[in-house]
This record gives C-alpha cells, sequence and structure tokens, in this order.
C-alpha cells in the first residue's frame, strides 16, 4: 500500500499512524521547525514517501488557523502573505525531497456564499497562475484543495483552472467535498469522477453534517459508517477513483482516535478496512 498514508502534524504519533499501520506515506503539516531534522532521519530509516500539508512548520508571522488561506481574497496583503507562507513552505519541501505540497483554496470569509462569484473567480485564477508559476520554478507539484462555504468548489470552474494551469492538480478532500456539495447542490461521486483526470491526491475522513464538522472535527474512515445514516460512502468514493487508484496518494487525514460519541472505534479498523478496499480495486 505504498500510496496510502497517514496525515501527521506531531512526531510522536508518527510510527503508531504510518509504521505500526504497515503504511509507507505520510503528510506532514505544522511541525516544529526543530523536528525537521528529525523528520528527515524517520523518513530516511522507514523508507516513506511524503508530502506536505502547507504550513510544513509552524510560522509566528502566519495567523491562526494555520491552514487558513486568503489566495481568493479581495485583500492583497493577506493574498500576499499566504503566497509568502506557501513559498517558504515550497522551498522547504523542495529541499527535504517531498512529492507534493497541498495548499488550501477557499473563499474570502467575508463573502457569501455566491455573492460575487465572477471576482472571486477572478482573484483565484490569478492565484493559480502564481502557483503554477512557483511550482514550475521549484519543480515541486502544488495540489490544490477546496475548502469551506464556497462557490468556487465547483467541477466547472476547477477543471477550467486545472486545464488552464496544467503544473497544479486537486486534492480531492473527500469531506470538504461532500459538505459543498450540500450546499452548492452537486453530486459528490459525480464530481469526484468529473475531477479525477486532474487528482493528484485524496484526503480521506468522514462526516454527516457540517455540525458534525464543528463538533468532531475530522473523523477517523470506518466500516460502521453507514451511507444511510448521511456518512460519506467512502467504498463507493473510492471505486470512482478505481482507474487511479495505484498512482494516486490517499491520505487518511484524521486524529488517530474516535469521537466517544459517535462510537469510540479503533480507528485502526478503518485503515485496514481502506486498504482491503484499495487490494480488491488494484
Amino acid at each position: 500500500m505504498s500510496n496510502l498514508g497517514f496525515h501527521c502534524h506531531s512526531l510522536d504519533t508518527l510510527e503508531e499512524t504510518i509504521v505500526d499501520n504497515g503504511l509507507q506515506r505520510g503528510e506532514f503539516y505544522h511541525l516544529l521547525h526543530h523536528d525537521l531534522a528529525r523528520l528527515e532521519q524517520i523518513i530516511r530509516f522507514h523508507s516513506l514517501r511524503w508530502s506536505v500539508h502547507a504550513p510544513l512548520v509552524q510560522l509566528d508571522w502566519y495567523p491562526r488557523p494555520p491552514t487558513w488561506s486568503f489566495l481568493c481574497d479581495r485583500d492583497r496583503e493577506k493574498k500576499a502573505l499566504t503566497l509568502k507562507m506557501i513559498t517558504y513552505t515550497v522551498e522547504q519541501a523542495e529541499h527535504m525531497g517531498a512529492d507534493y505540497v497541498v495548499v488550501h483554496f477557499p473563499s474570502p470569509a467575508n463573502e457569501a456564499p455566491g455573492k460575487d462569484k465572477a471576482r472571486i473567480e477572478s482573484i483565484a485564477r490569478d492565484s493559480c497562475d502564481r502557483l503554477a508559476a512557483l511550482s514550475v520554478k521549484r519543480n515541486m507539484p502544488l495540489h490544490i484543495e477546496g475548502v469551506g462555504s464556497s462557490p468556487l468548489i465547483d467541477a466547472e470552474f476547477l477543471t477550467g483552472i486545472l486545464r488552464e494551469f496544467t503544473p497544479l492538480r486537486f486534492c480531492l478532500d473527500i469531506a470538504h467535498s461532500y459538505l459543498a456539495s450540500k450546499e452548492n447542490e452537486f453530486e459528490l461521486y459525480e464530481f469526484a469522477a468529473r475531477l479525477l483526470p486532474h487528482t493528484g491526491s485524496v484526503h480521506l475522513w468522514n462526516t454527516r453534517s457540517r455540525e458534525d464538522y464543528m463538533t468532531y472535527r475530522h473523523v477517523p474512515v470506518h466500516p460502521s459508517q453507514d451511507p444511510e445514516e448521511g456518512w460519506i460512502d467512502v467504498a463507493r468514493i473510492l471505486k470512482v477513483l478505481a482507474d487511479s487508484i495505484r498512482s494516486i496518494p490517499i491520505i487518511c487525514e484524521s486524529e488517530n482516535s474516535f469521537p466517544q460519541a459517535l462510537g469510540n472505534h479503533d480507528y485502526r479498523e478503518g485503515v485496514r478496512w481502506v486498504k482491503e478496499i484499495l487490494r480488491t480495486l488494484s
């Protein structure tokens, strides 16, 4: 399962979530700067493939939450700040030999969904132009991940952007896309199929609603999650990706524990479940 991995924002969980689960890939985010040397040692020792979710290290000059992005913001200073953060992250990733970098691609926080979509798309296109140039300059693939209440999570817009700026790929986060599908009124599995030719990586976690997300954040995927009860059909969406399942990195992007209110399951059961699905599809 060289393409299946786990997301880590602390090296303290790396051995358990990646090595002990028999995985060969990790995605790293928001580490302490002094952890980078240890990260390089662990990657070499275990021969891991790896990627970065921007920012790679904690930055005292970037606002929190650190995953927030202003790439599609009207405020030029905020947009420039995000581009500075991404450039710094890409330079680190290039130096350390990462496979790719994931960056968030939301709408501005102060925009109501659907408001002045053409203006937001224009700003987003300019950011994609800059990201594509950075990707080429640093020889580092960049994957854009749609998050939040964003009219930009739209198959027509995204496929157009990714055809225009070919150095960029899409990070299909199944749960963020699912939440967007409820707000933007599209069908998740059709969306995944349309984006497949442009998809460079996948994030796996589960949710039933925005209320779930606000309460539990990234819930680990698990075979107990019944789509009839509102959960994403993980097996179905992986089948949509079947033609590229061997080549696309698939990252379990959750904590290594399960919310007690949702069953307190062992998250490792979900990892084994995904492994079996991928085995049958490959």
